[in-house]
């Protein structure tokens, strides 16, 4: 390879990553997507027994959360429904420009397939509201908490990221380990006294919030060892 055609590669590398980066920067729509949709409520919203789930609810009628059956109408629906498929596309979109570039091997592609999963469990979670389709709503909420839990930790465990420095490789474990830890205590109703919309979020916001964090330092430390 000639020297012009590896400083071109390499500056066709860096514009992937930052592309990458503000994809998943973008993430952050799932967080004022939820903000923006709760605040259209006319009926209470609690964060600690309301799932996030009933934000996409199509339905004004009784539903059951938290154990309970509790009035569910969320006007702005559509709006949710339409945030969770679109938080999939973005993690299949920025895993699709940067997979390429990280270290070969095994861990490498199982992290790959694991974020593609989280995309692909995000985009389930919108198609099939609670109310319309539970079994396929529940599933792909289940698979997206997994995978995208699990891959956090093994990005932090195996260092695929190159020049990744030990703040961010011990976050990425730890908020891996925290989402997958809500997951398993969620369903079982072991809220630990967040109630049970509390615990659903901590195992739903660790990825959004990892995704963030890492499309930031994409797009700020490329190039750079990412210390953060």
């Amino acid at each position: 390879m000639s020297y012009q055609q590896h400083t071109d590669s390499a500056g066709t590398s860096k514009i992937r990553i930052k592309a990458a980066g503000l994809i998943w920067i973008c993430a952050v729509q799932f967080f004022v997507a939820q903000a923006v949709v709760q605040a259209a409520w006319t009926t209470p919203f609690s964060l600690a027994t309301n799932y996030i789930s009933d934000l996409g609810n199509t339905a004004c009628a009784d539903y059951p959360t938290a154990g309970e059956v509790a009035y569910v109408c969320s006007p702005l629906y559509a709006l949710m429904n339409l945030s969770f498929f679109l938080q999939g596309v973005i993690i299949i979109a920025g895993t699709l420009l940067i997979g390429p570039l990280q270290r070969r091997g095994r861990a490498k592609s199982f992290v790959l397939i694991l974020l593609v999963l989280t995309g692909i469990g995000m985009l389930g979670v919108g198609n099939f509201p609670e109310n319309v389709n539970n079994d396929g709503h529940v599933y792909s909420a289940a698979l997206q908490f997994i995978t995208g839990n699990l891959a956090l930790v093994v990005i932090g465990l195996t260092r695929i990221v190159p020049r990744a420095g030990k703040v961010y490789l011990a976050g990425s474990v730890m908020l891996g380990l925290t989402g997958l830890a809500a997951t398993g205590l969620f369903p079982t109703g072991n809220d630990l006294g967040l109630g049970v919309g509390g615990m659903e979020r901590v195992a739903a916001y660790t990825f959004p919030v990892w995704l963030i964090w890492t499309g930031l330092l994409l797009v700020t430390k490329t190039g750079k060892e990412v210390t953060e």
